[in-house]
């Protein structure tokens, strides 16, 4: 817990920083964080499968520098990437099977394509605020499901996939994320840095809530392809915390309802 700590004092300015920044920098950690994490998911389904990791991890990297592009021709890239590997699962027959090629598939529409909204949704408008609404609906709901686990957790959430989540810490993350997304809300109104209806604030909250949710499942979600390839952590790159997919697990999954709710209140 002490080394978890440590890592998060040092690393969340570091966070703050590049999210202020925006723009170039915050693409360059994007393309980063993203070949990082795309490189751990293929480290740890290697155990079981046989990926085509160059080709991912490339191709994860292609997103990542025009996701802009991508993010209007998504169904372009995804052509692109398939013929490849299905162009490469012949040349090479019979090292790949489809059970290869679908695992090599994930990595850059799921790694890519959120990291890449993330970055779609601070170039929006307001993008900064959605941006901090998204970090808050994931680590708020961590940081109070930790402690209301710790302090009330009595049922098992996942005994089997995840044995010291609980439902009350469950509950605890949900309700702790809501209030933290509306206050924070609140109080960016009020300095009239968004404008926003008493009924769009209570909208945040909800928005804070279904992230906290969206947030535990993305968790349990990246949980279970660890379990599946009896591994503890992707990585080791944040002490404390693991790999980059580790610490972000939560937030990729609710990448697409926070830029999708963004879009829709426009404030």
């Amino acid at each position: 817990m002490l080394v978890r700590l440590i890592t998060g004092l040092i690393g969340v300015p570091f966070v703050i920083f590049i999210v202020l920044q925006g723009g170039l920098l915050m693409q360059i950690v994007g393309v980063i964080l993203a070949l990082i994490g795309a490189s751990e998911y293929y480290r740890v389904v290697s155990k079981v499968y046989n990926p085509v990791k160059l080709l991912g991890i490339v191709a994860t990297g292609i997103y990542m520098l025009g996701y802009q592009y991508f993010a209007t021709n998504y169904h372009l890239f995804i052509g692109i990437f398939l013929v490849a590997l299905l162009i490469l699962t012949v040349l090479t027959y019979p090292k790949y099977n489809i059970g290869d090629i679908a695992i090599t598939f994930v990595a850059p529409t799921y790694i890519g394509l959120f990291f890449g909204l993330i970055l779609m949704m601070r170039d929006l408008p307001s993008g900064l605020f959605w941006v901090v609404v998204l970090f808050m609906s994931a680590w708020g709901s961590d940081t109070c499901a930790y402690f209301a686990g710790r302090f009330l957790g009595k049922k098992k959430l996942a005994p089997v996939l995840s044995p010291k989540k609980t439902v009350e810490g469950a509950i605890g993350g949900v309700v702790g994320a809501g209030i933290i997304v509306y206050i924070f809300s609140f109080v960016m109104n009020k300095n009239n840095y968004i404008v926003a209806t008493n009924n769009e604030l209570l909208i945040l909250l909800i928005i804070g809530c279904i992230g906290a949710v969206l947030s535990q499942f993305g968790d349990l979600a990246a949980s279970s392809i660890k379990r599946n390839m009896e591994e503890k952590d992707f990585g080791n790159l944040f002490p404390g915390h693991g790999g980059v997919l580790d610490r972000f697990d939560s937030i990729l999954l609710i990448a697409p309802f926070i830029y999708m709710c963004a879009l829709w209140l426009n404030i």
